[in-house]
């Protein structure tokens, strides 16, 4: 039997995604500047999931499974926190 606490593979520190890993695909094309939000509201997400009972080992969305650091950026995501999401719609797309 599992037990229901259990985390997923890819949240254990063997799979952890390092600050040069984050950079790398922070610099891809997927994060133009185009398609990034103000830093201020990149800010403001983190922050908010800094307080979520669903943030997992500083990177991680036990949610959705996102690296938070990097798909805060992008105007085109949202929180799946239910009820609507914890980050602020501060951006119309």
């Amino acid at each position: 039997m599992q037990s229901a606490n259990r985390t997923c593979r890819g949240c254990s520190e063997e799979f952890a995604v390092n600050e040069k890993q984050m950079e790398r695909l922070l610099a891809s094309a997927a994060f133009a500047p185009e398609l990034r939000v103000a830093e201020e509201e990149y800010e403001a997400r983190l922050e908010a999931c800094h307080t979520c009972p669903k943030f997992h080992g500083g990177t991680t969305c036990m949610l959705c499974g996102c690296l938070v650091p990097v798909i805060a950026h992008l105007k085109s995501k949202n929180c799946p926190y239910p009820g609507g999401g914890r980050w602020a719609v501060q951006h119309q797309a």
